[in-house]
């Protein structure tokens, strides 16, 4: 009988610790490779709510970024690899990402390094070094640079969450079926690290590799590919929101499991780093098979050109539809543009909601039809703090199904021109200022600032 061997003890024992106790582990190593480094930019000190890294990684072969990206996302944030029921759905899922996107692939083999995996173990996704973050429930606006004064294209986007200031089961997690539908590793302890984090972790990683485009990428869930705000260094830019009238893929997980392609965070990876402008990625995400687990999702992507697009997936036919513009500004927030064009035709559907979707794009379009004279970066605040989560209801409000308390996680504005972003995160709550919407003034964070340079 052939020996398994030493590592694949060592490996199974430190995933299952991983999984269930969220334990750091001892990771390889290699002799030479890129310079990485890392910050704490928050870290949930003195009553404060998240705690955000930022990792930097300068040169390097796709699978020495890849090794990086997994021992940061291990000492940092205790990510783990989900499993998959059986080791084929791996094996499937390693060589569909090999053909759709090889640098992915490679670094998907450095994350099997950071984990001393095998390069034949296919028992874990390392393609998705799972951490725990939200899922992208938001608002977003872009200006086209003949739209700004001094010539820029511009986004903002706001990053909302389901929020409880004591980080409890009120969080709007009370068991892992939001995240995957396997009811094996539902362990006590797992939900409790869920209930502990879900929306309180978020990173900013700048990746320089040797080939290919450097990459921008505000994110969370998950160091390796989670993309929820994304810039490269063609002046690409492309973000991820929630629409409730796209499908879901019900019985999809978000990673590992019976998984044998990669979720929509994923895709937007592979679009930055291999796409220089709109109509690439348009190419590349018509050519993707990927899933939308626990919730559907549209995508803004836009470029330093004035070009723009909404991507949706319609509910039946699961056809890809692009609306496009061109030297347009562009507001965008949860339900599908191309099956409601005029947001004039859809009140709120609760009025009394500060946060309800058709509220908040006609907020959004009023904006931009009553502005005079070109937009500005402070425009782009102005938008996006119009829009923001901060509504407040009490714990029974919340388990009677009335509404979710809901917060402002951060607020993004880029500089598609300049190859920047600027970043303000969720502090606090300030005192609440509308007594019959129940919002509240938010303490942020100052606001960081990265820029892309080779």
């Amino acid at each position: 009988m052939k020996r398994t061997g030493p590592l694949l003890v060592v490996a199974f024992i430190l995933v299952v610790v991983l999984l269930f106790l969220g334990s750091a582990v001892v990771y390889g190593s290699y002799d030479k490779g890129p310079r990485t480094t890392t910050e704490v930019l928050l870290n949930q000190e003195n009553g404060t709510y998240m705690k955000v890294i930022h990792v930097v990684v300068r040169g390097g072969t796709e699978e020495e970024i890849g090794y990086e990206l997994g021992k940061v996302g291990i000492e940092e944030f205790n990510s783990i690899l989900l499993p998959f029921d059986d080791p084929v759905y791996g094996e499937e899922k390693e060589q569909y990402i090999k053909g759709y996107d090889e640098d992915l692939y490679e670094r998907v083999q450095g994350v099997k390094q950071a984990y001393q995996l095998g390069e034949d173990n296919y028992s874990y996704d390392a393609s998705f070094p799972f951490y725990v973050g939200g899922i992208p429930l938001c608002s977003a606006i872009y200006f086209p640079p003949v739209s700004t004064e001094d010539g820029h294209a511009i986004a903002g986007r706001n990053m909302d969450w389901y929020y409880n200031s004591d980080q409890d089961e009120f969080t709007g997690v009370t068991d892992l079926s939001l995240f995957t539908n396997n009811t094996d590793i539902n362990d006590e302890k797992f939900d409790e690290l869920l209930a502990d984090k879900i929306g309180t972790l978020a990173h900013v990683a700048e990746i320089y590799p040797d080939e290919g485009y450097a990459t921008l990428v505000v994110g969370t869930m998950d160091l390796l590919t989670g993309v929820v705000d994304g810039l490269n260094e063609k002046g690409l830019y492309v973000a991820s929101l929630q629409d409730g009238d796209t499908y879901t893929d019900a019985f999809s997980d978000l990673a590992g499991f019976t998984t044998t392609r990669p979720n929509y965070m994923q895709v937007l990876g592979s679009i930055l780093e291999h796409c220089a402008n709109v109509e690439e990625a348009k190419q590349m995400l018509t050519e993707s098979q990927f899933t939308m687990p626990f919730m559907g999702v549209h995508f803004l992507i836009c470029d330093d050109s004035g070009a723009a697009t909404i991507a949706e997936y319609d509910n039946e036919s699961r056809e890809l539809i692009f609306t496009d513009y061109q030297d347009t500004a562009v507001p965008l927030t949860n339900y599908a543009v191309y099956l409601k064009p005029d947001i004039s035709q859809y009140p709120p559907e609760n009025p009394n909601n500060a946060h309800d979707d058709y509220l908040r794009s006609a907020k959004l379009h009023d904006y931009i039809s009553d502005h005079e004279g070109t937009f500005t970066t402070d425009d782009a605040w102005d938008a996006m703090e119009m829009v923001e989560a901060n509504a407040d209801l009490s714990p029974e409000e919340i388990l009677a199904g009335e509404n979710e308390t809901d917060r402002l996680l951060w607020t993004v504005v880029t500089d598609l021109t300049d190859r920047s972003m600027t970043v303000k995160f969720f502090l606090k709550d300030g005192p609440i200022n509308n007594e019959t919407y129940r919002t509240h003034d938010l303490v942020l964070s100052e606001p960081f600032t990265f820029k892309l340079e080779r």
